[in-house]
C-alpha cells in the first residue's frame, strides 16, 4: 500500500476479550456503523512474535515495564483478528483516524462515553479493551507490520467473508458473560465455601448469610474485609478474601493467589485469572474508586 492508501487505511483489531464474549459481530457493526469497511484481515491464534514491538509507545512510555506482560496473557485467551478497515469518506489522513478513534471509545471504562464500542458493550478494563485501533498512517503501518509479518493479510470479496469468520471463531465456546463483579463474587464464593468448615460459632452463620444474600453482596465494596475476618486469624485465605483485585486493593499477586486457591482445591479458570490479574493493575468497570 502507498501513502495515500495509509490515509485512508487503518488498522484495527477485535481482542480475545470481545470474540471470549461473542462480541466480535457487534465491533464490527460499529466499525462499519463509523463510515469504515474492512477490506482484509488475518486470524492470530497465538502471541505475535513482534508483541513488545507493537505495544513499545506503551512500553516506553505508558506503563511500568511489567505491565505489558499482561497483553501477553491477554493474547493467551485465544484468537485475535486483525483487520484493514477503509473509510467509506474519502477524508484524508487525520480525520479517518479521529473518526474510527471516536467511535472506539476511551481505554478507560470510566471514561468509555456511551455511544462508543467501548462504552456501550462494556470493555472490563485497559487490557480487557475489546477492540484496538491505529491512531495515525504511521502507527497502522507499524502495527500492522508487527500483527502480519511477511505473510500479510487475507483479501477478502465482500464483508460478509469476515462475519462468518468471526462467527465461527465464537462458535466453538459459550459466550464469556462475567464482568469484574462476577468474577470477583464467584471467587470469593468459592473461596468462602472452602474455608467454613474452618470457622466457629458465629462466624459460620455470617458466611452462610453472605453467601445467601448472593453475587451482588459478595462483590460490593467492604464485602472482602467482612469476609476475612470471619476467618481465623492468619487463615491463608484471608489475602484473598481481602482483595479487591484492583490497583487501590491488589492482593497477592495473581500466581500466589491462585496456588493458595489450588491448595484448597479451587482453581481459576483462564478467564478469572485474566480478569483479576488485568483488573488489579487497570481499574475495572464495575470497582468503587475511593
Amino acid at each position: 500500500m502507498d501513502d495515500r492508501e495509509w490515509d485512508t487505511t487503518v488498522f484495527a483489531m477485535i481482542y480475545p476479550d470481545a470474540l471470549a464474549r461473542h462480541l466480535g459481530i457487534a465491533v464490527l457493526d460499529r466499525i462499519e456503523t463509523a463510515g469504515f469497511e474492512p477490506v482484509a484481515w488475518r486470524v492470530l491464534w497465538h502471541r505475535p512474535d513482534d508483541l513488545d514491538s507493537f505495544h513499545a509507545r506503551n512500553i516506553a512510555h505508558v506503563w511500568p515495564t511489567y505491565f505489558h506482560r499482561l497483553i501477553d496473557q491477554l493474547f493467551a485467551l485465544g484468537p485475535t483478528v486483525g483487520m484493514l478497515v477503509a473509510a467509506r469518506q474519502r477524508a484524508a489522513g487525520p480525520a479517518s483516524y479521529r473518526r474510527l478513534l471516536g467511535a472506539k471509545g476511551h481505554g478507560d471504562p470510566a471514561r468509555a462515553e456511551p455511544g462508543t464500542i467501548r462504552g456501550d458493550l462494556g470493555s472490563i478494563n485497559k487490557i480487557l479493551s475489546l477492540v484496538h485501533c491505529s491512531d495515525c498512517p504511521a502507527d497502522s503501518v507499524r502495527e500492522s507490520a508487527a500483527f502480519a509479518g511477511h505473510d500479510g493479510f487475507t483479501r477478502g470479496e465482500h464483508p460478509g467473508e469476515l462475519r462468518a469468520l468471526v462467527t465461527l471463531l465464537q462458535a466453538g465456546t459459550l459466550p464469556e458473560n462475567r464482568g469484574y463483579r462476577e468474577v470477583l463474587a464467584g471467587v470469593r464464593a468459592r473461596a468462602l465455601v472452602t474455608a467454613l468448615e474452618d470457622m466457629r460459632g458465629p462466624a459460620r452463620g455470617k458466611a452462610g448469610a453472605i453467601l445467601d444474600a448472593g453475587p451482588a453482596a459478595l462483590a460490593m465494596r467492604g464485602s472482602g474485609e467482612r469476609l476475612a475476618a470471619l476467618l481465623p486469624a492468619a487463615h491463608p485465605l484471608s489475602g484473598v478474601l481481602r482483595a479487591d483485585f484492583t490497583p487501590q486493593s491488589p492482593g497477592p499477586e495473581p500466581e500466589r493467589a491462585a496456588l493458595t486457591l489450588a491448595a484448597f482445591g479451587v482453581r481459576l479458570d483462564d478467564w478469572q485469572s485474566l480478569v483479576l490479574a488485568t483488573s488489579r493493575r487497570f481499574w475495572p468497570r464495575g470497582a468503587t474508586i475511593s
